[in-house]
């Protein structure tokens, strides 16, 4: 891991990009934060529209693979691509191209050991995946944040967010995603002794443990297909044999990652297996091999300018030179080891000074940031008083609108009421008046058959009486005979017509045997000799109602049946009576001349049937008539039973 840490500082060149980076940076890393919260706080219903379209994507994809591309080889472009990705995406308001911008700027200073510039990327990228809830890509980053802390030599955070990213690999089967976990728990492993105080014992359960992980890596390498992990983990694996004092079994593992990376001409890959193969060689004792091996590496790594961490190649190839006796070239290389790291040396303490300067400005500007947020806080402050004022005053004046326009509601409600209340008391004025005209009327009806039945009634019987005994007991001629026996039988004719007459005016059947019986003697009584026939049919049960409803039912039925007879012209006059327990109804219908019903009661001449409705709407019941001329007429009579 030390190794690691040292490597890419030692390039002078790098130190101009480090600076344009850290200006960078340190200008914007609030207005960043601000910018990607904004975006993410805003509800997928409610997000504002922002102008995402496939060139867009592609634009950003571009950029970052550019960035990808110069990575090693031009910070500077590295960076700016980045940037104009990271810009773009924001511009375009699409949470996975900022995540994947935001990550390739952690890559891009983990590149130059910026370690907590790096992570304060990844974990915005991460942010970004939870609220997306894409756990490949957060497993992507727990991976790079592994890294991170690996780098930092944090052991036990390392360990633990590369244990994440391996969970969720595991979980959706990624050999790909495993692979590269596994391989950097085992370089996790190898170099714990760089993070923690261990034992020789401890330090070999360690060196097993990373060649364990590396072998696994190997195996998903091989589901994968993937011979560039497998020649990675075998230089990995021989780096660690080296470690144990086992260069026997490091060197087959090296020459296999050595052949595979000259295979694909991967002269990065070349360049560093020939620097474990070469401290192979020396733990073998073949330092002449050594040599050759250290000598290539550095040539490679002049030709393409993979001059990062050269310095410790020539600390390393020192050692075979000294043990072969050959002090002056040993001596050459380790005074290259030592200009290259003093001036290594320099430049981090450039660095650290620029990062002070950096958090400094910084500072100064965080300041000035906070004294603009507390002005703005008070303006809120004042336009939320003043719109709390005025929404006051709005919901105060619709509040005295609308309670003005509810009691206007309540007042014509009340009016309403009070109309209705007054019309209902009219109508149940008229009710009582019909009733107590109707029981006027009946009450004096019953006196006058009262009287004519027994005044009249009994001296037009006693005269009857009195003129047969004389027709027994006198002497009577027989032309006298003749007209005394007339005048006996015009006296029984006066004396029916009396006994009808009282019964119409109060039918005693109706009293003593109920409608039903009352019914039959009238259709029997007034039914001519002739036409029309006049049929009664009563269904249900014979029920005894109220002496008044069963009054007012004859009565009307009367009174129908009466107008049928006297001007309809019918030739068959139906009654029905229908009788429960609740209901009383009838109907009376004819086939006669008819009339038009459509006529209101008050046009028409008499007043039968506007008599005939107020009996009925007296007792709450319903009277309906209907008749066309030349169709006859059916009137229906219902009154329900309280």
């Amino acid at each position: 891991m030390k190794c690691s840490q040292k490597r890419s500082a030692a390039i002078i060149f790098l130190i101009n990009s480090l600076l344009v980076s850290l200006n960078l940076v340190a200008q914007t890393p609030d207005s960043l934060d601000l910018a990607i919260r904004s975006i993410m706080d805003e509800s997928p219903g409610t997000r504002r529209i922002y102008k995402t379209i496939s060139s867009d994507t592609l634009e950003i994809n571009s950029l970052l693979a550019e960035a990808g591309r110069y990575q090693g080889i031009n910070s500077d472009s590295a960076l700016v691509y980045n940037q104009n990705a990271l810009s773009l995406s924001l511009e375009s308001g699409s949470l996975r191209h900022m995540s994947l911008s935001l990550e390739s700027m952690g890559v891009y200073y983990l590149s130059l050991e910026m370690y907590r510039e790096a992570m304060s990327f990844f974990l915005k990228s991460l942010a970004i995946e939870e609220k997306r809830g894409d756990t490949g890509r957060m497993a992507d980053i727990y991976d790079e944040l592994g890294s991170v802390y690996y780098y930092m030599e944090v052991f036990d955070k390392s360990l633990d967010y590369h244990q994440k990213a391996l969970d969720i690999y595991r979980r959706y089967n990624d050999t790909t995603g495993i692979a590269a976990v596994l391989c950097h728990l085992g370089s996790l492993h190898s170099s714990r002794e760089f993070c923690e105080k261990r034992t020789r014992e401890e330090k070999l359960i360690d060196f097993q443990t990373a060649i364990d992980y590396y072998n696994q890596s190997n195996k998903y390498c091989a589901l994968a297909d993937d011979q560039d992990g497998i020649a990675k983990n075998n230089q990995n694996i021989a780096a660690v044999y080296n470690k144990l004092e086992k260069p026997e079994l490091a060197l087959g593992y090296v020459l296999k990652a050595l052949e595979h990376c000259r295979k694909v001409n991967d002269p990065e890959g070349v360049l560093s297996t020939l620097f474990t193969l070469g401290k192979t060689y020396y733990r073998l004792g073949d330092y002449g091999k050594s040599v050759e091996a250290f000598r290539e590496s550095e040539r490679m790594s002049i030709e393409h300018k993979l001059t990062g961490g050269i310095q410790y190649l020539y600390e390393s190839m020192a050692m075979p030179y000294r043990d072969m006796g050959d002090y002056e070239n040993a001596y050459e290389c380790y005074i290259k080891y030592m200009t290259i790291r003093d001036s290594v040396y320099n430049a981090e303490k450039s660095r650290q000074i620029i990062e002070l300067e950096t958090k400094y400005q910084s500072e100064i500007r965080q300041k000035e940031i906070l004294r603009l947020k507390a002005e703005q806080k008070r303006r809120n402050a004042l336009l939320y008083s003043l719109s709390a004022i005025v929404l006051l005053l709005v919901f105060l004046i619709y509040y005295h609108l609308r309670l003005s326009r509810k009691n206007r509601i309540i007042d014509q409600q009340n009016l309403q009421l009070k109309e209705d209340k007054i019309r209902e008391l009219e109508q149940e004025r008229l009710y009582l008046a019909t009733r107590s005209v109707m029981e006027g009327e009946e009450a004096e009806r019953t006196r006058l058959a009262s009287d004519l039945h027994n005044g009249l009634g009994g001296l037009l019987s006693g005269i009857k009486i009195n003129l047969s005994s004389m027709k027994e007991n006198a002497v009577i001629t027989h032309e006298n005979l003749s007209a005394f026996s007339h005048a006996l039988s015009l006296l029984d004719t006066s004396i029916s017509e009396l006994r009808r007459i009282a019964h119409n005016l109060m039918p005693e059947t109706l009293n003593h045997y109920g409608l039903r019986t009352a019914l039959e003697d009238f259709c029997t009584q007034v039914a001519p000799a002739g036409k029309p026939e006049i049929s009664l049919q009563f269904f249900g049960d014979d029920i005894r109602y109220s002496k008044e409803l069963e009054l007012t039912m004859y009565r009307v039925i009367q009174e129908l049946v009466n107008n049928a007879m006297k001007h309809s012209e019918a030739t068959r006059i139906n009654v029905q009576v229908f009788s429960e327990t609740h209901r009383l109804s009838a109907q009376v219908s004819d086939n006669g001349k008819g009339f038009d019903s459509t006529v209101a009661d008050k046009e028409r001449k008499g007043k039968g049937l506007e008599n005939i409705r107020d009996r009925i709407i007296a007792l709450n019941g319903r009277f309906d008539i209907w008749s066309r001329p030349g169709q006859g007429t059916e009137a229906n009579i219902e009154i329900e039973i309280q």
